[in-house]
């Protein structure tokens, strides 16, 4: 399905401000405002949580809509619903009627995002889902979802990126995220993120939410994944206790995972107790049908430390590919490596797109993975080699990730180690479709977190 005329609008880049996506909101008579949501952003980990959170919702055996971004493959990865499949054609015949039913003004103002979550709205609704879970794109206070009305909210860390439309200053973009809350109901933190560095952070988010009378959770207070015992803990004010073991599928994922999961656990826990009608099951009596992970992975999962397993001509290669695109997100992935028990030097092959930290990104990656072979995208945002400061010079660099492929087949034994593939959403969704792994295959959860070996 060809999508080119919307993904022509993404040259219009980011337009700060809510008004125009209200006023096409509102002359659609607001499509899935009566549908309950959770709206989830952050820095890192707002997709993997999002995805988790999306599961448990539909191991109830509802139609669940999931709206995330960016896409891996396939455009239609960006709204996904747990009972109706959703593919590009689906989403095509929605966006013609969008733009048969929009005002040509209306239309024409709107961006590539602001469309996209119109059209993750009208199919929901059409869809009769029975709850939304909303990933927020960029940001938060101005971002497209925050149109949405949702029973909660979360944040789940806050450290730089996208500086050119967020700034460089963490308190300023903590304050950016926290713009998705809202007055007298809950907030989820994750309590992660170079912003935990910054003297007086807390502080300053606890005066932010009194100021709303926001009830906040906290990520090491209320919640959290205990490392010492494997255990996801649960005690929010007034609610049941919960200790849920990591078993199953879910003991292959690393620990980044593992936190933003008791994230998403958290936020179904306090859902199904206090927001939602009955008949949805208690966290503790689902948790064990989540171990099992039969049903298809969130796309939001893929990619995430996700493990594939290549057969070539000089004997399988393992591969961890992860979509870290900032630096924080690559500390996460190494971290993520050591809990485990991938120890020692790790060979990689790293994309980054021009627009990112590359030089602090490599600074992190470099600590641990070795050797390290770069390669580009054919892409607006693909970086060069002369973009590097001269530290990072000395790697070799390909113009394409084949090329830089069949080098690491010749320069590799792949009987060493498993090889490291990650530094870009866009190149893991690239090297997703070249090994026919895309999302779109309906995966299990199992099989999408335990991987091929």
């Amino acid at each position: 399905m060809d999508f080119d005329q919307l993904f022509a609008k993404r040259s219009t880049h980011i337009k700060p401000g809510l008004q125009r996506i209200e006023r096409s909101y509102e002359f659609l008579k607001r499509p899935a405002a009566g549908i309950p949501a959770a709206l989830i952003g952050g820095t890192n980990g707002k997709g993997s949580t999002s995805g988790f959170l999306w599961y448990l919702l539909a191991l109830n055996q509802r139609n669940i809509g999931l709206f995330s971004s960016p896409h891996l493959a396939a455009f239609s990865e960006r709204c996904q619903l747990s009972v109706t499949p959703c593919d590009d054609g689906m989403l095509a015949d929605v966006w013609r009627e969008l733009q048969k039913e929009l005002p040509a003004d209306l239309y024409d103002e709107l961006s590539f995002f602001e469309i996209t979550t119109l059209l993750a709205f009208r199919l929901f609704q059409q869809k009769a889902a029975d709850f939304q879970v909303l990933e927020v794109g960029l940001g938060g206070r101005w971002d497209a979802t925050n149109v949405s009305d949702p029973l909660i909210s979360a944040v789940v860390s806050v450290s730089k990126d996208h500086q050119e439309y967020l700034g460089h200053d963490l308190m300023g973009i903590l304050d950016e995220k926290l713009g998705i809350m809202r007055a007298e109901r809950p907030l989820f933190w994750g309590n992660s993120g170079e912003v935990c560095a910054v003297p007086g952070y807390r502080e300053h988010l606890l005066q932010k939410a009194a100021k709303l009378n926001v009830p906040l959770f906290e990520a090491g207070r209320d919640f959290g994944y205990d490392e010492a015992s494997e255990l996801v803990v649960i005690n929010l004010p007034n609610l049941s206790f919960c200790s849920l073991p990591i078993q199953n599928c879910l003991r292959a994922t690393p620990l980044f995972l593992r936190r933003n999961l008791a994230l998403a656990a958290a936020m179904y826990h306090y859902l199904q107790s206090t927001q939602i009608e009955a008949g949805w099951g208690p966290l503790n009596e689902i948790w064990p049908l989540l171990g099992e992970g039969q049903a298809a992975a969130p796309v939001t999962l893929y990619g995430r430390s996700q493990r594939l397993l290549i057969p070539t001509e000089r004997g399988p290669v393992r591969l961890i590919l992860d979509v870290s695109h900032n630096p924080d997100g690559a500390q996460a992935f190494l971290t993520g490596l050591t809990s485990r028990g991938l120890a020692g030097p790790m060979p990689a092959l790293v994309c980054i797109l021009k627009d990112k930290d590359m030089n602090r990104i490599l600074d992190v990656l470099r600590s641990r993975l070795h050797p390290v072979i770069l390669f580009g995208i054919e892409h607006e945002r693909a970086w060069q080699p002369e973009l590097l400061d001269a530290r990072h010079r000395d790697l070799p660099f390909f113009s394409n990730f084949t090329e830089a492929w069949n080098a690491a087949l010749v320069r590799w034994n792949p009987a060493d180690a498993p090889w490291a593939v990650c530094g870009s959403v866009l190149a893991v969704g690239r090297i997703l479709q070249h090994f026919d792994s895309a999302p779109k295959d309906g995966i299990s959860l199992e099989r999408c977190l335990s991987g091929d070996w």
